[in-house]
């Protein structure tokens, strides 16, 4: 499973162009749940923990950023959750996220790029694995934050262990410190794929919108 997963990601982070991107992931979109499904757990179950410590079941709309095929809703709707709205470069991903519970809409956009979306749209805003080398940059940040309503929270997993290539960090403080969000909890560093040489390795951040 490592080794296969590993080719998949090498195929995106090895993409020259947003294009190519968006073909890895539509070519991955059929088989994506399986390879996913006792593999990198540790991500999902950290993400799931923080998103259900902090975030209220009546709160809605719910922007899943980077969705993909629509796992994290998938999830958090057996734990009480809805009114999620799918986000993902891939239109093949978001296929298969439109069969899953607890979708109300789904869009191809691109984070990173202005999203089609009103100031303060959403009252809470996740990414389950979007921020990544060779995937969503810190560029997406502003965005994100714009598109969530004042005092909402932001639930972001951001890959640990690469900030020389991502700069999350650095990026992620500069907006606490210009005021736009607070840090209210984080899981900083931890091992999502021990399967995959060197294991990977994110961090779950929740912030909240100032």
């Amino acid at each position: 499973m490592g080794d296969h997963w590993k080719a998949r990601v090498d195929r995106i982070v090895d993409a020259k162009d947003g294009k190519n991107v968006q073909q890895a992931y539509d070519d991955w979109a059929p088989s994506y749940d399986a390879d996913h499904a006792s593999f990198g757990g540790p991500l999902l179950t950290h993400f799931v923990g923080m998103f259900c410590r902090h975030v209220t079941h009546d709160v809605t709309p719910i922007l899943d950023a980077g969705a993909g095929t629509g796992r994290m809703g998938e999830t958090l709707t057996r734990h009480g959750y809805g009114g999620f709205v799918a986000v993902d470069l891939s239109p093949g991903m978001l296929d298969v996220a439109r069969t899953k519970p607890g979708y109300t809409a789904t869009h191809q956009m691109r984070l990173g790029d202005r999203l089609g979306f009103d100031d303060e749209t959403f009252a809470v805003t996740a990414s389950l694995a979007s921020f990544a080398p060779g995937h969503a940059g810190h560029e997406a940040f502003g965005e994100l934050i714009r598109v969530t309503k004042r005092g909402g929270l932001l639930v972001l997993a951001l890959r640990a262990g690469c900030e020389a290539e991502t700069r999350f960090d650095k990026k992620r403080a500069e907006f606490e410190r210009a005021g736009h969000w607070e840090l209210l909890d984080e899981v900083s560093d931890f091992v999502s794929h021990p399967d995959v040489d060197p294991p990977l390795r994110y961090g779950v951040h929740v912030y909240q919108r100032c």
